[in-house]
């Protein structure tokens, strides 16, 4: 970052936005807003990429950038829970030393991934639909629909400007667990106005409106019903809906449950103390599928994207400690693969059809719904906030390039950030610098 740069951020009020990472890739999400000096922070995630091995190689953001240029994070503002928002925090929270805001859902399960005292008495507990205040931001969490429960957009107001932070988010009018998104919230902020969107752009290149809970929650019971052996299903361990919805599933296919790996535990053990798996079936401990028939086995799993150590990796080399898979079984994959996990996916599905398992995918039936807003989906929120400007992140070029083509067919004004670019919003959003800024691959994950 240029001298002159670094004093205009300090001694102007701004508003400034600095992505260093989620600004052309997807994952490693870590956004940084400042005003007169005084900086937060929106997420702080991991990404992935793959080895030539083809195995998960996690990176988060590197925050020398920063602190280099004099950039002193105040707080950092967690929008949900997914790791690719709140996965890095375990690595730069010491570093950070500062306080970290989220809802009771994703700071469980930050906590479940701290050990450290100190730091676990920094992290607080916010409530939607309040405005908190932070220097000169005034915040407030927007409840909006996602593939996990409460998921938020930010509204900050800042030196007289708007600015909407979305997140990740849909509009899905039957989420099946959480609530459904603040409309008319979003509404009447859209009636006060909206400076700048700053925008969730994963599937701003697909037409349309995204598939809602509901419906793959019934694509899953067809699919499985008429199944005649061991059903696997392997989806992200932090779907708690997915989840809620199969253990409704192995309930009317007559089904016991078992779930294998420890995320896939420990979510559950959050869902159930935050009250949202109240009538959830009771589960098979893995060691007691043995003396069960097959076709009453419902089993769900980690291991959808290809992770070398997770429970499906174990089953499809045949050296799970608690579990065989035989020829015959039904694996069944409801999610989509990360940008990155493509090799490390195929090489795992592989693994499982020489052993002849049945796999099934999105392309067999609806088994997996994206969280991110369509086309359909993203003119709607424009259209109720009204914004003037947009700054595209949250994908990788080409989803921000399309990004911003839509928002300009609706007459906004819009284009693309990168990780390392520097934002000036006093008025329309402009580029003040650059600086090249690597995510940091860890040693081990």
């Amino acid at each position: 970052m240029q001298k002159t740069t670094r004093t205009l951020i300090r001694q102007n009020q701004g508003p400034f936005f600095m992505p260093l990472g989620g600004a052309g890739e997807i994952g490693a999400n870590f956004y940084l807003y400042g005003s007169n000096d005084y900086w937060i922070a929106v997420d702080c995630g991991q990404g992935f990429i793959n080895n030539p091995s083809g195995d998960p190689q996690v990176l988060i953001p590197d925050i020398r950038a920063a602190k280099v240029n004099g950039i002193v994070i105040r707080a950092i503002l967690i929008t949900h829970g997914h790791e690719d928002h709140i996965g890095a925090l375990p690595h730069l929270w010491k570093k950070l030393r500062c306080p970290v805001y989220a809802s009771p859902f994703a700071g469980e399960l930050i906590a479940s991934r701290i050990k450290d005292n100190r730091l676990l008495n920094q992290l607080h507990t916010i409530n939607p639909l309040k405005t908190y205040h932070f220097g000169p931001f005034h915040v407030e969490w927007v409840p909006v629909t996602h593939s996990i429960p409460e998921a938020n957009g930010l509204l900050i107001n800042v030196a007289g400007r708007t600015i909407y932070h979305t997140g990740d988010w849909k509009l899905d009018p039957t989420p099946v667990l959480g609530r459904t998104t603040a409309i008319k919230r979003l509404q009447a902020i859209g009636e006060k106005g909206v400076d700048v969107i700053i925008g969730d752009s994963t599937n701003a290149p697909i037409s349309g409106h995204s598939i809602s809970e509901a419906s793959v929650q019934q694509g899953l019971l067809e699919m499985i019903r008429p199944l005649p052996n061991r059903v696997l299903v392997t989806c992200f361990a932090s779907n708690l809906a997915r989840i809620y919805s199969l253990g409704k599933i192995a309930q009317q296919t007559n089904r016991h449950l078992s779930l294998l790996g420890p995320s896939m535990q420990r979510i559950l053990g959050i869902g159930k103390k935050l009250n949202y798996l109240n009538d959830f079936p009771e589960q098979i401990q893995p060691q007691e599928l043995g003396y069960l028939p097959r076709h009453e086995q419902l089993i769900i799993c980690t291991g959808s994207q290809g992770e070398p150590r997770a429970a499906l990796a174990r089953l499809a080399e045949g050296n799970h400690r608690l579990l065989e898979l035989e020829a015959g079984d039904h694996v069944i994959f409801s999610s989509k693969t990360i940008p990155g996990n493509e090799v490390a996916v195929a090489r795992l599905m592989e693994q499982l059809a020489i052993r002849n398992i049945q796999l099934l995918t999105d392309s067999d039936s609806l088994t997996h719904a994206s969280g991110h807003p369509a086309q359909d989906e993203i003119r709607q929120l424009y259209e109720w906030l009204r914004p003037k400007h947009l700054l595209a992140m949250h994908g990788e070029d080409y989803h921000q390039e399309a990004h911003c083509n839509f928002a300009m067919r609706l007459d906004i004004n819009a284009r693309s950030a990168k990780d390392g670019e520097v934002y000036d919003l006093s008025a329309a959003p402009k580029l003040i610098d650059a600086i090249e800024i690597p995510l940091i691959q860890l040693e081990n994950r």
